[in-house]
């Protein structure tokens, strides 16, 4: 009988010891998924003179533009996961203009060749949904942002820089708004190529972003 308890023990004594192993073989947990996305973009803009422009400035100069320039939207947006289903991220928007044609003086008549360019600068806070998708390398979402507008203008007059008084009128609105649809796919674990349309901002844009 106590053989027969004696080798009870060692066999349990065995079944823990190899317990004790398998658990310290199982693999590790995996790596969480990444939840941050880089993405570098450049967008053209369908119809350039969405910006209303008045023919006259505050000297009541007028203007006769005849030949328009874009140098298309560059971005940067970061977007962070908060969940599997829903993102909240920052944009960054840059983008000029360039107008080019005649002003004539109220006073005198003379004429003059004019340049007028418009740098914008947009920041946004945005917010996305992303749908479930089983493809882990592939994102596909829509949302909305809301920020700030920023310009810097510049007017020639005959290859000189003109005071701001002298620049025509123009419509610009400090609150930016955007809706939007896009989506990315991932070639590696880090690097991918990402689309996207909207209204507010470059009707279309792509690029290459970097997820971590």
């Amino acid at each position: 009988m106590k053989h027969i308890i004696r080798k009870t023990h060692l066999f349990t004594g065995i079944l823990l010891l190899a317990g004790q192993f398998a658990t310290a073989q199982e693999d590790p947990e995996p790596a969480p998924k990444m939840k941050n996305y880089l993405d570098i973009t450049y967008g053209q803009r369908m119809f350039f003179n969405f910006q209303a422009m008045w023919t006259q400035n505050n000297d009541q100069d007028s203007f006769d533009f005849n030949n328009f320039q874009n140098l298309g939207t560059f971005g940067i947006r970061w977007d962070h996961l908060l969940n599997p289903s829903f993102s909240m991220g920052l944009d960054f928007y840059y983008s000029q203009r360039k107008s080019s044609g005649t002003m004539t003086e109220f006073a005198t008549g003379t004429k003059s060749e004019a340049v007028f360019i418009v740098n914008r600068f947009n920041a946004q806070v945005r917010l996305a949904y992303h749908l479930p998708l089983t493809n882990p390398n592939l994102d596909v979402y829509f949302g909305g942002g809301a920020g700030i507008n920023s310009e810097i203008r510049k007017l020639t007059l005959n290859g000189n820089n003109a005071p701001s008084r002298e620049h025509p009128f123009t419509l610009f609105i400090p609150i930016s708004l955007r809706t939007f649809a896009g989506l990315r796919y991932s070639f590696t674990k880090h690097f991918g190529t990402n689309a996207e349309i909207g209204l507010g901002g470059p009707l279309f844009s792509c690029g290459f972003h970097w997820r971590f």
